[in-house]
């Protein structure tokens, strides 16, 4: 049964009217009242043609019928919209037609004028506000040939999955932390182009071990992006400029093999004393050649050589005992005169082996497990301690007959007072620390005092690969408060005699006065 798409009309009305089949057309045109016009007639501007948008001023768009009885003329606004609050307020002069075009035209020809003189329209128009100081390209220089080099040796090892990084003989002067960057993104190259399964054997993780080689070129500094470089596990800085090595290189804690040879190194930093600990680790140091300080002249034979010296380790059972022994050792040696330094160093050289000796008899009847390295570690001597003060200026100046790098046995000597110092940081201290966090120190002022631009420096080179710490407490700072070297034997300890090959003098750096403390006698690293 077919339903009717709209209800039925009643019988009565469908006799009588005609129901059309469509709506009835609207009358035409003709046949309607005129309706009032509404719009408001607009002045010629045929006179006043410009590129420049026209808009209103008027905030308000409310639409009366007062109003449009009396058309109202709202005044028209040339120029750009930017302006408009500074026309208002200030009434300047009118500007030739062709600085508004080359201010705010659509594009911008550059034939007639030069980039000067818009800059100097530009105040005027405000057009400084609207461009971000971030927006204005800053363009690096230039790369060298070798570091041009570098990059594409760097991007073939990315995309080959090499760890191998070789950039020796490059003729490097300066290697950027822009260059290294890429080295991050390194991984391995997986077991794609396999036909088979691969073995147990083969299953290996994709995190590079890299291998840098910066060796024989000629850079003065090392880039701060390369102490980020986590995963590096051998670095060959060999037969280079540099003259130190930065603190930083405790960063790389997986690193294995490091030679710093054939360059102009005079010490070494106390962070490296963590690397040679752990030799047992398979690590390995190659410092020398390089123009090391020495503690003394070590020359010809021994002092100690023609004095009837036994040490007999079974008898040694207690530290105090070993102390003792030392102490009537070095009695006995000053009955045939004074000992020059290279005596006392000779003399601390036994003391140390005898303590480590006893230490490791200990730990094994205690059942300890000690692992050992193939070389001992023993401290000889100090040399005299340099105090500064908050700001980092030397509290005394040295003499000029005197050495600060010869070893001492008494670095003390010229201590300042230090009962009332404590290890809190100093107030210069804490606003190095609040200007490193808060403030952009790319750009340094130069008329500011030298102690102050020393501290910022370092407070820059701080916030590339971190503060260093204390020597002593561990504690990160900015200025240090005092510094010395210290001479540590580093050989076999089958070997009886002292060898200037075989001393590393450390830089040591410390945050207070209260933590300048030298190594005691007879300390030992194993």
């Amino acid at each position: 049964m077919a339903l009717p798409s709209s209800p039925p009309l009643p019988p009565e009305v469908t006799e009588d009217i005609d129901i059309p089949s469509s709506p009835p057309l609207l009358p035409t045109s003709a046949a309607l009242p005129a309706l009032p016009n509404r719009k408001r007639p607009l002045p010629d501007y045929d006179n006043n043609i410009s590129s420049d948008p026209l808009f209103s001023e008027d905030p308000s768009e409310a639409e009366d019928q007062t109003e449009y009885e009396q058309p109202k003329r709202k005044r028209m606004v040339k120029g750009p919209w930017w302006t408009l609050g500074r026309k208002s307020s200030q009434q300047s002069a009118p500007r030739p037609k062709e600085d508004f075009r080359n201010a705010d035209s659509g594009v911008w020809l550059g034939s007639d004028e030069s980039i000067d003189s818009l800059l100097n329209n530009a105040r005027d128009l405000n057009v400084a506000e609207r461009i971000p100081t971030s927006s204005i390209a800053v363009h690096p220089p230039p790369l060298s040939q070798g570091e041009r080099v570098a990059v594409s040796a760097i991007a073939g090892c990315l995309e080959a999955g090499r760890d191998a990084v070789d950039l020796s003989a490059l003729g490097l002067e300066q290697l950027s932390s822009e260059t290294l960057k890429p080295l991050h993104q390194l991984i391995l190259q997986s077991h794609s182009t396999l036909t088979e399964p691969p073995s147990e054997d083969e299953f290996v993780a994709l995190t590079p071990s890299i291998k840098l080689f910066l060796a024989r070129n000629q850079l003065r500094s090392l880039p701060a992006e390369l102490f980020r470089l986590e995963n590096v596990t051998v670095l060959s800085l060999r037969s280079n400029d540099l003259t130190e090595l930065p603190y930083a290189i405790a960063r790389l804690r997986n690193l294995k093999e490091l030679n710093i040879a054939g360059n102009n190194i005079r010490w070494l930093p106390w962070e490296l004393m963590r690397f040679l600990e752990r030799q047992e680790d398979g690590r390995r140091i190659i410092v020398r050649p390089n123009p090391l300080i020495e503690p003394t002249r070590i020359e010809g034979p021994s002092p100690l050589s023609g004095l009837a010296i036994q040490t007999n380790n079974e008898d040694l059972s207690r530290w105090s005992d070993t102390k003792e022994y030392y102490e009537g050792l070095r009695r006995s040696c000053m009955e045939h005169g004074p000992l020059n330094i290279r005596a006392e160093l000779e003399l601390r050289l036994k003391y140390g082996r005898l303590l480590r000796i006893q230490y490791l008899q200990e730990a094994s009847r205690a059942g300890r497990e000690v692992s050992l390295g193939p070389e001992e570690l023993i401290y000889l001597a100090s040399s005299a301690i340099r105090w500064y003060h908050v700001d980092g200026k030397p509290l005394q100046k040295p003499r000029q007959d005197q050495d600060l790098h010869q070893a001492t046995l008494n670095p003390l000597n010229d201590a300042p007072e230090i009962s009332g110092s404590s290890f809190a940081p100093s107030l210069f201290e804490l606003a190095s620390r609040s200007v490193q966090k808060e403030f952009d120190l790319q750009d340094v002022p130069a008329d500011i005092p030298s102690t102050v631009k020393l501290a910022l420096g370092a407070a820059v080179r701080g916030l590339e690969v971190g503060n260093q710490t204390c020597s002593t407490c561990a504690r990160a700072f900015i200025t240090a408060r005092a510094e010395w070297i210290e001479y540590w034997h580093s050989g076999s300890p089958s070997q009886t005699d002292l060898k200037q090959e075989d001393i590393l003098p450390f830089l040591r750096k410390v945050c207070s006065w209260r933590c300048a403390v030298p190594t005691a006698a007879g300390e030992f690293r194993c």
